[in-house]
């Protein structure tokens, strides 16, 4: 109950702080946060199958440009609600390069760094001990940005990992003998600016990732293959 409440508590901190800080002629900083409704699905965890859960979840972001560069960040984290325990979170910061502009279309390309963690609880799984699966890495992105309109705006993001390095973490123990899986996210974005420093954002957000199988005391843990998307609403402020 209270890592419930602290992970949908941050972001309406945040907010908080976006409500209190001083009014800035400067557009270059976009912040904003959110929250969600969505549903997970591993197609295998750890070799079993088919389990499934809806969730909610809540989030922050930030951007920032300067001249042709886009520094970018945000954290997801999400709650399961009925069907078995579990929580996902979701962090990633980079740099992009603005390669393109053509009219209302921008297109950047860069690098960042990403962290994905599953914690969940299942009686299907390891008899019902929590486990928590952690990837991190390097990750290239590319964001294609259309201005549609001085108010309104729509981006796509594809972030990808592909030699995501996993861990898992069972009862007090953590195996890190896991061969590179890979591990992406996307996100479909609009925006529209309500006035010269507030706005609405509606979102989708999804991510896929792959855990290799991996030997535990000389006996063989199965694959992990996962998905999650979820819509999410909220707030953006312009600094």
């Amino acid at each position: 109950m209270h890592r419930r409440f602290l992970v949908h508590a941050l972001p309406l901190l945040i907010l908080c702080c976006f409500l209190l800080l001083p009014q800035s002629a400067s557009a270059q900083l976009q912040a904003g946060v959110h929250l969600g409704y969505g549903r997970t699905n591993h197609g295998q965890v750890l070799g079993e199958k088919n389990l499934t859960n809806t969730e909610w979840s809540s989030g922050v972001w930030a951007d920032y440009r300067h001249e042709e560069l886009l520094f970018a960040g945000f954290y997801q984290g999400s709650l399961g609600l009925k069907d078995f325990n579990s929580s996902r979170h979701l962090a990633h910061i980079g740099v992009s390069y603005r390669f393109l502009e053509e009219d209302m279309l921008q297109v950047y390309g860069g690098l960042g760094y990403q962290l994905v963690s599953t914690r969940f609880s299942t009686p299907e799984v390891n008899s019902g001990n929590r486990n928590t699966l952690t990837g991190h890495g390097f990750a290239g992105q590319v964001v294609v940005d259309i201005a549609v309109t001085d108010e309104f705006r729509t981006s796509a993001t594809v972030i990808a990992n592909p030699w995501a390095k996993w861990s898992h973490a069972i009862v007090g123990r953590t195996d890190t003998n896991i061969d590179s899986g890979h591990a992406f996210v996307y996100k479909l974005e609009l925006y529209y600016d309500v006035t010269a420093d507030f706005g609405a954002h509606l979102s989708i957000v999804g991510n896929t990732y792959q855990v290799p199988k991996f030997v535990r005391d000389n006996e063989e843990v199965g694959e992990t293959k996962s998905s999650a998307v979820s819509i999410n609403l909220g707030v953006t402020r312009h600094f």
